[in-house]
């Protein structure tokens, strides 16, 4: 499956934030939703927030993304986790094959990342490995999602330019392909200060197998937007590299939703035109939602790629 061939893909909204917000008790201080797949009341919360997301995909014959619940489980966090010994991993992309295989052969396109996250937290730079040191901790994750049978790799929430690079050179080693996905701020720059442009220039350039596409995390549209324009006016060929974002439904600052206990959201119909205009205008093509974003936010999001038949699918 030629993921790239598709005309645009819909992702999923908000999963880790969602989940570990609904009160679960499976969900792991450690591994987080990854915890529920081995407990039977959270295995059926997981599988059906799944549901809701794809059910949109297939209602609006779109090409959907489902990332499998592992953006928490790298290796280090397995093994001090309640799991610790389990192919957390493995098991996850058998949770998302059966799950997309359940909608049978003649539904609308499903395919799925293996993900993986930063080391840190996704907002402090300073947690994250340099790049030898990033290559070691993520490389078991990353090989147990390539082989387990993923369609492609995706590294969210990264605030690092180094340790994206110590990704890459680990995924680019799989044969798959593979995405990374960084926090921005409105200045163009990831949130250690590397512009963008040179970090998707320099990884492209290192890597003998490059990157399928790179994309944003966490970011408002608003933000992203502007850093399209940006791009787009100073560096082009950077600025066609840049592909997908899975939105924030909210425009503050890492640092003001760091640690909020309140979701800071926008109305369903406000999302759906932002995320849209970015295909409009910039050709995003792999649109979805991060933290604050709902079942309700992807379908107005749907509704507007199908009535606006920007998707000529």
């Amino acid at each position: 499956m030629v993921i790239n061939n598709f005309p645009v893909i819909l992702g999923e909204g908000s999963m880790y934030e969602r989940l570990r917000r609904g009160g679960s008790s499976a969900f792991d201080p450690e591994i987080a939703h990854a915890g529920m797949l081995y407990d039977e009341i959270g295995r059926k919360v997981l599988r059906d927030t799944h549901r809701e997301y794809l059910d949109i995909g297939q209602k609006y014959q779109i090409p959907m993304a489902c990332g499998t619940p592992t953006w928490r489980a790298g290796d280090a966090r397995v093994k001090k986790s309640a799991h610790a010994g389990i192919s957390v991993n493995a098991d996850a992309v058998l949770f998302m094959v059966k799950l997309r295989d359940s909608y049978g052969p003649s539904a609308s396109p499903i395919v799925i990342s293996g993900v993986t996250g930063p080391y840190g937290d996704g907002y402090l730079p300073n947690e994250a490995p340099d790049i030898d040191a990033a290559r070691e901790l993520h490389k078991p994750q990353i090989n147990e999602l390539a082989e387990a049978g993923v369609d492609f790799l995706k590294a969210l929430t990264l605030p690092s330019f180094a340790e994206a690079r110590g990704i890459a050179q680990v995924m680019q080693t799989t044969g798959l392909p593979y995405v990374l996905s960084f926090v921005i701020r409105p200045d163009g720059c990831i949130l250690d200060g590397t512009p963008l442009d040179l970090a998707i220039d320099t990884i492209d350039q290192e890597t003998h197998w490059s990157p399928m596409h790179y994309a944003v995390n966490c970011v408002h549209a608003s933000v992203f937007s502007a850093v399209c324009t940006a791009i787009r006016d100073s560096n082009p060929t950077a600025a066609e590299r840049l592909q997908g974002i899975d939105a924030n439904t909210s425009a503050k600052t890492p640092e003001e939703l760091n640690g909020l206990t309140e979701i800071d959201t926008e109305a369903p119909d406000q999302f759906g035109r932002n995320i849209a205009a970015l295909l409009e205008n910039f050709g995003i093509t792999h649109l979805g939602g991060c933290c604050g974003s709902s079942t309700e936010h992807i379908a107005a999001l749907a509704r507007r790629i199908s009535q606006k038949e920007i998707a000529n699918i």
